[in-house]
Formats: C-alpha cells, structure tokens, sequence
C-alpha cells in the first residue's frame, strides 16, 4: 500500500479546489465530486453524510477512496486530518481523485 501522491497541504496546487472549499458547503461538495468520480456511486450520499455528521462522515469518505485506490491509513488517522484540518484533507482527496482519473 502507498501513501496519497497529493500532498496535505498542497491544497494550492489546484486553486479553484482550494477556493471552492472556503465556501459555505464547498467542502461537502468536493468531497461528494471525489467520491463519485472514484466510485461511481452518486454525489448525495457523499455530500449529505459529512455536512451533517462532520468528520466522521468525512473520514468515511476518505475511507472509501483510500480503500479504492489501495492507500495506506485507518480510520482514526481519517478522522483526526478532517477534524484538524478538514479543508487540506478534503482538498487532498479531491486533487489525488482527480489526477488518477483524469
């Protein structure tokens, strides 16, 4: 297993992912555009999950992308980076989903 190719703080790298995140639900909605274009599986769920259950929805999500793409984390790991800093790691998933799928 190896670890996210994107960076954690490297949220500057893709500016619009990083504006996009300052703004009211933005970080729900990346997260929801990232796992969609991983798994398929619809934006509502991944969007709805964390606005309303914050990090520990979107610690699930970044289970599942991690679980995809074979990356290395627990879920404890997830849910201390999207407490302390959701925006990077949000961020993050969005960009590394993004480079492996184009």
């Amino acid at each position: 297993m190896a670890d996210f190719d994107e960076g954690f703080c490297g949220c500057f790298t893709d500016l619009k992912s990083c504006l996009v995140s300052l703004i009211p639900g933005g970080l729900c909605f990346l997260q929801a555009a990232a796992v969609d274009l991983a798994l398929g599986e619809g934006k509502a769920f991944p969007f709805m999950f964390p606005c309303l259950t914050l990090c520990v929805g979107a610690a699930y999500n970044r289970g599942k992308i991690r679980e995809k793409y074979r990356i290395q984390g627990n879920f404890a790991k997830d849910m201390l980076l999207e407490f302390v800093c959701p925006n990077c790691a949000i961020t993050q998933e969005y960009r590394e989903v993004h480079r492996r799928e184009g």
